[in-house]
């Protein structure tokens, strides 16, 4: 029996919010239960590697002429060699045609799926570039999507936005420029992670819950009676 309007529609929603490096995990336990065809399917998996910028991934395409009309290939190779090759990160980019403004888009993905030890992520960069009319003057904006899963006692998913500001630069400066918000925005969310523990988790709970006792942010007293209940477990 074919699956109804809001199985699918609830499927759909699913798949295109799943964690990186887990689309066909969900699709899989999916399957288990609804029948989808091949062309809904492709169709819904085709979107999520739009919005995630994973269509770079997945295509490994090698970005010809036509399609590097500011001739930033090389450079941009260089720049994903140098800081997007890190051991289990898989990375690649691909360079829009200029649309009707002349703006050209480079879109970089980059994952690092760990499902053995409970966590993945993926950073999808997309810079906007427009060249002046002198063709040595150019206008750089983008943004930069970070999308972080943790599965290991608790699950946590966090999808983090940076909107990059319009810069002018020359030819020479673009990359420069995008090492500079990178590195700014790995800053950013670092201290925006480190301090999730201590303050962002705990204002979304309660301070006082059904039991009218104030909860206690006490991480070596937690670890404790973890631990205890390990030991107890064992020695049954």
């Amino acid at each position: 029996m074919d699956a109804s309007s809001d199985e699918l529609r609830i499927a759909k929603h699913l798949l295109l919010s799943s964690p990186p490096g887990q689309f066909d995990l969900i699709l899989q336990d999916l399957t288990e239960l609804l029948s989808l065809s091949q062309d809904w399917t492709e169709t819904t998996r085709q979107e999520h590697n739009s919005r995630t910028g994973r269509e770079a991934l997945d295509s490994f395409k090698t970005t010809q002429p036509e399609n590097d009309a500011l001739g930033l290939q090389d450079g941009m190779q260089q720049y994903i060699d140098q800081f997007y090759d890190s051991k289990g990160v898989t990375s690649n980019h691909t360079f829009s045609s200029p649309n009707e403004d002349g703006q050209v888009t480079i879109l970089l993905y980059a994952e690092r799926i760990q499902l053995q030890q409970y966590h993945a992520g993926s950073w999808t960069a997309r810079y906007f570039i427009n060249a002046h009319a002198d063709r040595n003057t150019f206008t750089i904006s983008g943004t930069i999507v970070l999308h972080a899963h943790t599965f290991e006692n608790g699950n946590l998913q966090l999808k983090s936005t940076v909107d990059l500001p319009s810069v002018e630069t020359n030819k020479s400066g673009i990359f420069q420029q995008i090492q500079k918000w990178d590195e700014a925005s790995v800053m950013t969310l670092r201290g925006v992670y480190d301090d999730m523990p201590g303050e962002i988790l705990k204002k979304l709970r309660r301070v006082t819950p059904v039991t009218r006792t104030r909860f206690v942010w006490n991480v070596e007293g937690h670890r404790g009676i973890r631990q205890l209940g390990v030991e107890v477990q064992n020695r049954e």
